[in-house]
């Protein structure tokens, strides 16, 4: 699916193959029109304005914690990377959730949940990397799960569902991720919030403007998009 989305759907290879499509079949009178409209259509797909309201379902349609019974707190890892010295690092991504995860735990004396498995060929685990970050003692390590699914699927290893249905599970994830892993946690019989305290954006004279970091933005929230699809599609997400 990954080689799908870079070489067809990622942004912006489908207004690139829009013009290829109008050079070889428009009439020639219609080009220049055609051409304006994709002209458009680019600028206000590069306005963060546009990238809000592309990744809005992503973040809002799920229940943001604000002082429900917690069971515990999980913590999805974001990948982790090896420098030129062979020595291996959290990514930024997987630093900050752990770190709020870890605020947030100790704030409610909760267990911390960790989850990252092996995604390289050295198998070194994302779990294994992000230990030193943590000196929260009530953490536990879950390093088998490769994906979303499977850290929900690992979860039941620590906790039974059916025996916890008055408590949640506090997810602390991106913004982006937080529906998948929502609907995931939920459709698998937890019960679930998400830690999501910088929701509101504010809008702007510059949020009418091109800027380059909505490419991958943009990019970012078509692959949750097409992942919570392919999670349909299998079966590992169940729509009530």
């Amino acid at each position: 699916m990954k080689d799908a989305l870079n070489n067809i759907i990622y942004f912006p290879l489908p207004i690139f193959w829009l013009i290829i499509f109008i050079s070889v079949f428009a009439k020639k009178k219609n080009i220049s029109f055609y051409i304006k409209i994709l002209g458009i259509l680019f600028y206000v797909t590069l306005t963060p304005i546009f990238a809000s309201l592309i990744d809005y379902p992503l973040r809002k349609n799920s229940h943001t914690y604000t002082g429900e019974n917690i069971l515990a707190v999980l913590v999805p890892t974001a990948g982790i990377y090896k420098d030129i010295q062979s020595k291996w690092y959290p990514s930024s991504n997987t630093v900050q959730r752990v770190a709020q995860g870890e605020l947030l735990a100790k704030e409610l004396k909760k267990p911390l949940i960790i989850s990252g498995g092996i995604l390289n060929i050295e198998g070194v685990s994302e779990t294994s990397i992000t230990r030193k970050l943590v000196t929260y003692q009530n953490t536990k390590y879950e390093d088998k799960s490769k994906n979303s699914y499977e850290t929900v699927i690992n979860l039941k290893t620590f906790y039974n569902p059916v025996l916890y249905k008055k408590e949640k599970i506090l997810l602390v994830t991106s913004p982006k991720h937080i529906l998948r892993m929502s609907l995931l946690l939920s459709t698998h019989g937890f019960s679930v919030v998400s830690y999501n305290k910088h929701f509101n954006k504010d809008i702007n004279i510059y949020s009418f403007l091109p800027d380059i970091r909505t490419v991958s933005s943009n990019n970012a929230s078509l692959y949750e998009y097409f992942a919570i699809i392919n999670y349909i599609y299998k079966k590992y997400i169940v729509l009530l």
